[in-house]
C-alpha cells in the first residue's frame, strides 16, 4: 500500500504539471502542425468511438472462455487471464466513465475551437465535458497488464502499442497529456485491485463453507 500511496502522489503530481506547463501548449502545437495535413486531420477527427464495443466484444469473449475452461475443470493462466480481464475491463470502463462525468473536463479539440471556455464543468461531464481521463487509454491499460502479468513473453509488443495508442490520442488533438496519463493510472490501479479483491472475496467463501 505504501508503494500504492507513493504512485498516487507521483500521478497527482504529473498531472498537475502537465495541466500547467504540457497540455495546451502541445495541443496549441499540434493543432499548428495539422494545418499543413488538413486531410488528415478531417480524416482523424472522423473516426468514430468504438470503445464501448470493444469492451462488449473484449467482456464477451473473456467470460466466454472463463466459463468453456471452468466447465471442462481446467483451472490454469489461461483461466485466471480470462476471469481477470472479465472483471477489469467492464469496470475499468464503469471507472472512467464516472469521472467523465464527475470531472467534466473539456475535451482538447472542443476547447482548440472555443479557447475561451471554462475548461471543466463538475458533474456536466457529458458531450464535448468528458475528456478526462481518456477512456481508450484506461481500458487497454488494465488490458495489456494484464497480458503482461499472465504472459510476459510479448512484454515488449505491450509497451510498443501502449505507447503507439498513446501518442495517437495525443498527436491527434483527440486527449490533453493530463488525460492519458490519469488513463494510465486508472488502468493500472484498477488492474492492482481487482486481483486483491478476487482473493478476498475467495477467502470468505472458503471460510464460510467450513
Amino acid at each position: 500500500m505504501k508503494k500504492i500511496i507513493i504512485s498516487f502522489m507521483l500521478i497527482v503530481l504529473l498531472l498537475i504539471c502537465s495541466y500547467y506547463f504540457l497540455d495546451i501548449r502541445i495541443a496549441l502545437f499540434i493543432n499548428k502542425a495539422w494545418r499543413y495535413h488538413s486531410g488528415l486531420a478531417i480524416f482523424s477527427s472522423n473516426i468514430p468511438d468504438f470503445l464501448f464495443l470493444i469492451v462488449c466484444l473484449i467482456t464477451a469473449i473473456a467470460w466466454t472462455g472463463y466459463f468453456y475452461l471452468v466447465r471442462r475443470g481446467i483451472y490454469n493462466t489461461h483461466t485466471q487471464f480470462f476471469q481477470l480481464i472479465a472483471l477489469t475491463i467492464p469496470l475499468t470502463f464503469a471507472l472512467k466513465s464516472i469521472l467523465k462525468y464527475s470531472v467534466g473536463r473539456i475535451n482538447t479539440r472542443f476547447w482548440l475551437r472555443h479557447p475561451g471556455c471554462k475548461e471543466f464543468h463538475w458533474f456536466h461531464g457529458v458531450g464535448n465535458y468528458g475528456g478526462f481521463p481518456s477512456g481508450h487509454m484506461a481500458v487497454f491499460m488494465a488490458l495489456f497488464i494484464a497480458l503482461w502479468r499472465f504472459y510476459p513473453r510479448y512484454r515488449y509488443l505491450y509497451a510498443g502499442f501502449l505507447s503507439a495508442l498513446a501518442l495517437a490520442l495525443i498527436v491527434t488533438d483527440y486527449h490533453f497529456i493530463s488525460d492519458v496519463l490519469a488513463g494510465v493510472y486508472l488502468g493500472f490501479i484498477v488492474n492492482f485491485f481487482t486481483p486483491l479483491g478476487m482473493t478476498f472475496f475467495s477467502d470468505r467463501r472458503t471460510m464460510t463453507r467450513q
